[in-house]
């Protein structure tokens, strides 16, 4: 029954993206990157977290008699309550509602209409980014600050499968959203990176640099393996055999700096200019004892972008 499957969660395939992008390659693709708070869902009884409270307060037993009733007050009636129950439409998809006249034509506009998915209102705090019409790349920063006493106020659309996000309401969220070039609205998945603010560690070390960063604004992100006799990953990817905790040295003219690859054998330097740099592989006990494992491997980094580094060495021994 075309009721109940509407206000049941959708159960759809896990979700299958066609590309994941590194946060920079993010950031330069979306209309807007930001912090916001959830202050709503809407239609509720699409909400995942609440839409057995929702369903409860739907005349379902009204529904099904006016599904019954063929009459043109039947449907008039029933236009009228699938409207309530989807809120805040578009004009578009009200008007798609409004000139439905007979039953089948009303209920196949609601079901059109819950497929767009579920709209998250959030109160923005940080505004990262917010691609300009005339992409003034000039243009101050404080430009898309949010200034103490002002509001910002953003809705973005997001699916009913796997594919969409959850968003709760009350709850932060580190938002990338595109612009639907049909729709014009604001649309965001799993598949851009969106998530629970608690859960965007290394997005926000990123984008505190391409905000307040200027020149230095650039990450250089790689793995560290043992196993040659594998693809080479993207900025994204897993690696074979992760080489964990050893000492990674990026040098360039004027400096150098130092980190230590994580158990997934990975390593980041954010906070970079760009230019030429080298990438080496030193032992766990450097700087106590100099000995290289491998590079010194040259990499160019661009301006507010991410660069890449696949480095293997030996084989670990462990005693």
């Amino acid at each position: 029954m075309l009721l109940v499957l509407a206000l049941a969660p959708a159960q759809a395939f896990a979700c299958k993206c066609l590309a994941s992008y590194p946060v920079c390659r993010e950031v330069a693709s979306s209309d807007v990157v930001f912090i916001g708070t959830v202050e709503s869902v809407e239609p509720a009884f699409l909400d995942p977290w609440h839409w057995r409270d929702a369903s409860s307060s739907i005349p379902v037993d009204e529904i099904e008699r006016l599904r019954r009733d063929e009459s043109p007050e039947g449907a008039a009636r029933l236009k009228a309550i699938y409207l309530k129950m989807l809120g805040e439409v578009t004009d578009d998809e009200k008007r798609e509602l409004e000139v439905a006249v007979t039953h089948r034509q009303v209920e196949a506009a609601f079901n059109s209409i819950a497929s767009g998915g579920r709209r998250a209102r959030l109160r923005v705090q940080t505004m990262f980014h917010e691609a300009k019409d005339d992409d003034d790349k000039d243009a101050k920063k404080d430009d898309d600050d949010i200034k103490p006493g002002e509001e910002k106020v953003l809705t973005v659309w997001t699916g009913r499968g796997d594919c969409g996000i959850d968003f709760q309401a009350g709850e932060t969220y580190l938002v990338y959203a595109g612009n639907d070039e049909e729709t014009g609205k604001l649309e965001t998945s799993i598949c851009y990176r969106t998530k629970r603010l608690t859960d965007a560690g290394a997005d926000l070390a990123y984008l505190h640099f391409f905000r307040d960063g200027g020149k230095m604004s650039s990450r250089l992100e790689g793995f560290v393996t043992s196993e040659r006799k594998q693809e080479r990953p993207t900025r994204i990817d897993a690696v074979e055999a992760p080489a964990a905790g050893l000492v990674v040295g990026l040098t360039w003219d004027g400096g150098t700096r130092y980190t230590r690859t994580g158990a997934d054998g990975r390593f980041v330097f954010d906070g970079l200019a760009s230019g030429a740099y080298q990438v080496s592989v030193y032992d766990a006990t450097f700087p106590r004892v100099m000995k290289a494992l491998a590079g010194p491997e040259k990499v160019d980094v661009g301006e507010k972008g991410c660069a890449a580094a696949f480095l293997v060495v030996a084989p670990l021994k462990h005693p």
